[in-house]
């Protein structure tokens, strides 16, 4: 019974995981939006230096290096899981699974180093 439900937790847990990503997001974006709304209304000046203060956090240079880095360590967190299995098929879907976030994080680091601007 216990072994029938580890798929059911990891799916719940991922899927938590992404919901919570995408709520601190919307709500990171609404209060930047509610601080230039506020602005507006008190007729105060949106100069340049603030909205790029404003909007630093969302620089997709560091953005790429950022991901490139949750990536990485989550594709070498599942390799390093693997060593603690003994059955093969289960170490080769570990590792199998691994490789997508490791390519996909030295993809963004790549990205993010030869990014000029």
């Amino acid at each position: 019974m216990s072994g029938e439900m580890v798929p059911v937790v990891l799916f719940i847990v991922i899927g938590i995981a992404v919901l919570g990503y995408f709520y601190w997001n919307h709500k990171n974006r609404a209060s930047i939006m509610e601080t230039v709304q506020k602005a507006i209304d008190q007729g105060g000046e949106l100069s340049p230096d603030l909205l790029k203060q404003l909007g630093a956090s969302a620089d997709p240079k560091f953005r790429d290096m950022r991901r490139g880095i949750v990536f990485l360590f989550l594709g070498v967190a599942g390799l390093l899981c693997s060593l603690f299995f003994n059955d093969a098929d289960v170490v080769n879907g570990i590792r199998a699974g691994s490789v997508f976030p490791t390519m996909l994080g030295l993809g963004f680091l790549l990205v993010w180093k030869l990014n000029k601007d």
